[in-house]
C-alpha cells in the first residue's frame, strides 16, 4: 500500500512539472542553485566573522593577561602595581588556587564564584582567560561577550536580508534571460503551427542574432523548412505529371474500347484492338513499376559491398537478346570492382542505362567497368548538353525529332511526340539519379567525338 502511494505521488509530481513551463522551470533551477550557494556563503561569512572577532577578543585578553602578570607586586598576598589601569570593560583578578580573591582592578560585573578553568573560557556572557602566575596564584582577565554577540547577530540578520534580497533578484533575472534565450524557441513553435494550420511552406523563422546556439537552432529550421518546401513541390510536381502520365495511355485504352464496342465488328478487328490495349497495358505496368523502383529509392539505406563487375554482366546478358533482335553489338570490358550499393538497385541501373541506350544510342554500346567506375558507352551523339539535368527529373524527356531525323542523328535518352515510336517512362534516368545519390556516387555524362557516354563514379 506504501509503495502503491508512493509511485501514485511520484506520477501525479511528474504530471505536474510536466505542466509548468520551461522558463518557469529554468528559473526555479536557477534560484535554488543560486540560493544554495548564496546560503553557503553567507553562513561562510557569518563563521568566518565571529571566528575573527572572537579571535581579536582573546587576542586583547592574552595582551591584558601579558601585562598584568608583568605589573604584579613581589609577594604572595601583594596585588598590582598602581600604575597598571584596565579599560572600564576590562576585569583583572588576582586569584588563589581556591578561588579566593586577592585582587582586582576594573568593574566586577560578574558572579564571584566562577569556576576556575585553565585557559579561554566564556561564562556567563564574559569571555574570561585564567593563567597561573607565581607563588601558586591564579590571574583571571574577563571581559563581557555580550558585544561580540549582538555584533554576530547583527551581521546574521544583514546576511539573511542579503541573502533573501538576492535571491529574489536572481530569480527575476533568471526569468528574464530565460525568456530571452526562448524567445527564438517560441518564434520557431509560432511558425511551425502557422505552417501546420494553413499548409504554407513558403514561411521562415526570423533568424536570431549572433553566432550562438538559438542562432544555430533558427539557422537550422529555416533550412529544414527551405528543404522541406522544396521536396514538398517536387512530390506535387511528380503527383500532377504521374497522374497525366497516367492518364494518356488510360484515355487511349478507353477510346479504343469505346472504338470497339460502338458496333460489332468481326474477330480480326477485336484482336487487333486487344493487341493494342495489351500494349498499352504493358506501357502502364512498365510505368507503375518504374514509380515503384523510384519510391524505392527513399527507403531506408541497406549498403552491402557487391561486384560490380558481376552485376553489369548480369543486366547486360539479361540485354543482349534485345540488342540482337535491334540490330545493334553489345561490347563488354569489365575488370573486378567492389562498390558500396544494393544488389537489386545496382541491376536496376545497369538496366536502364543499357534500354536507354538501346533505344535512342547508336549501333555500338560498350559497358566498361574499372575499380570504382561504372561507364555505359555508345557511338551516338547524346542529349543535348543544356538539357541533361532536366532529363535527371521524372517523366522529363528530351525535345521532339521526327523520325527519320532520329535515324539520321541517332539521339539517345529523347523521347519524340511524334507517333511515340519509342516506348518509355521518362523515369529512367530519374531512378540512375536517385540511385546514385542514395549510393554517394556521381553520374557524370561525357560527350566525344566517338559517341556519348555516362559515367557512375563512386567516390572513395
Amino acid at each position: 500500500m506504501n509503495r502503491l502511494t508512493a509511485s501514485s505521488f511520484t506520477a501525479s509530481t511528474r504530471a505536474a512539472l510536466n505542466r509548468v513551463s520551461l522558463r518557469v522551470k529554468l528559473t526555479v533551477g536557477y534560484a535554488l542553485i543560486f540560493s544554495a550557494c548564496v546560503l553557503i556563503g553567507a553562513i561562510g561569512v557569518y563563521l568566518a566573522a565571529r571566528s575573527t572577532l572572537l579571535q581579536s577578543l582573546d587576542t586583547t585578553l592574552r595582551q591584558t593577561a601579558s601585562v598584568a602578570q608583568a605589573s604584579l607586586e613581589p609577594g604572595t598576598g601583594a596585588g598590582f602595581a598602581p600604575e597598571l589601569q584596565p579599560t572600564r570593560d576590562l576585569t583583572i583578578e588576582l586569584l588563589t588556587a581556591s578561588g579566593t580573591r586577592l585582587g582586582l582592578l576594573g568593574t566586577e560585573e560578574h558572579e564571584p564564584n566562577l569556576p576556575l578553568v585553565p585557559g579561554l573560557t566564556t561564562v556567563a556572557d564574559r569571555r574570561m582567560l585564567t593563567v597561573a602566575v607565581s607563588g601558586g596564584r591564579l590571574l583571571r582577565v574577563s571581559r563581557p561577550s555580550d558585544t561580540l554577540t549582538e555584533v554576530n547577530e547583527t551581521l546574521g540578520r544583514i546576511l539573511l536580508i542579503g541573502s533573501l534580497l538576492m535571491i529574489g533578484v536572481a530569480c527575476a533575472a533568471g526569468y528574464f534571460l530565460a525568456d530571452r534565450a526562448l524567445r527564438p524557441v517560441d518564434e520557431v513553435a509560432r511558425t511551425a503551427g502557422r505552417i501546420a494550420r494553413s499548409g504554407q511552406y513558403l514561411e521562415r523563422v526570423t533568424p536570431a542574432p549572433g553566432h550562438d546556439e538559438m542562432a544555430t537552432l533558427t539557422e537550422t529550421v529555416n533550412l529544414m523548412l527551405d528543404r522541406l518546401s522544396v521536396t514538398i513541390d517536387r512530390e506535387k510536381e511528380f503527383a500532377r505529371i504521374a497522374a497525366h502520365e497516367l492518364r494518356t495511355p488510360l484515355t487511349a485504352i478507353k477510346g479504343r474500347l469505346d472504338l470497339a464496342l460502338e458496333r460489332p465488328r468481326d474477330n480480326e478487328t477485336y484482336f487487333k484492338t486487344l493487341s493494342v490495349m495489351r500494349d498499352r497495358v504493358n506501357a502502364l505496368v512498365r510505368l507503375s513499376e518504374g514509380l515503384l523502383e523510384l519510391a524505392r529509392s527513399d527507403a531506408p539505406l541497406n549498403l552491402t559491398a557487391i561486384e560490380l563487375g558481376a552485376a553489369a554482366l548480369s543486366a547486360a546478358e539479361s540485354q543482349r537478346e534485345a540488342f540482337l533482335s535491334a540490330g545493334k553489338r553489345l561490347e563488354l570490358d569489365v575488370e573486378e570492382s567492389w562498390v558500396q550499393a544494393e544488389l537489386p538497385g545496382l541491376q536496376q541501373l545497369v538496366q536502364n542505362l543499357l534500354e536507354n541506350a538501346l533505344k535512342y544510342g547508336g549501333p555500338v554500346v560498350q559497358v566498361q567497368v574499372q575499380p570504382g567506375t561504372l561507364a555505359i558507352h555508345d557511338s551516338g551523339q547524346g542529349p543535348d548538353p543544356l538539357e541533361w539535368e532536366r532529363l535527371l527529373r521524372p517523366f522529363e524527356r528530351g525535345k521532339t525529332h521526327p523520325p527519320f531525323e532520329r535515324e539520321k542523328t541517332h539521339q539517345p535518352f529523347e523521347r519524340g511526340n511524334i507517333l511515340q515510336a519509342i516506348p518509355g517512362s521518362g523515369l529512367g534516368l530519374a531512378l540512375v539519379s536517385a540511385l546514385a545519390a542514395r549510393w554517394g556516387a556521381e553520374v557524370v555524362p561525357c560527350w566525344s567525338a566517338t559517341g556519348f557516354t555516362v559515367r557512375l563514379i563512386w567516390n572513395a
